[in-house]
């Protein structure tokens, strides 16, 4: 049975919020600017990214924030508005 979170975070510094945002996209689907959704497997893979985000933030001045959400939760789910969060493309320049 897959486990899904909404996270969201809230980290001060650039360099880190980087990281963190990159992870998460890594794992997930952008829906806002600092919320992902996030589907893993196991809760042992969950276990696994809580660690990997943790060792990316300073407790003291960041804040991450992980909501499981329920199969019944997911089947109610409403969106309000059409906007899409465009994802960072990376690109070469020759």
């Amino acid at each position: 049975m897959p486990y899904t979170y909404l996270i969201t975070y809230d980290i001060a510094d650039d360099d880190r919020r980087t990281t963190v945002s990159d992870l998460l996209a890594a794992h997930g689907a952008r829906v806002q600017y600092s919320v992902f959704e996030v589907t893993l497997p196991t809760k042992k893979d969950i276990q696994r990214l809580r660690g990997q985000l943790r060792k990316r933030i300073d407790r003291d001045e960041d804040q991450i924030r992980l909501y499981p959400l329920p199969g019944p939760v997911l089947n109610e789910l409403v969106i309000l508005g059409n906007r899409r969060i465009e994802e960072r493309a990376d690109f070469w320049i020759l």
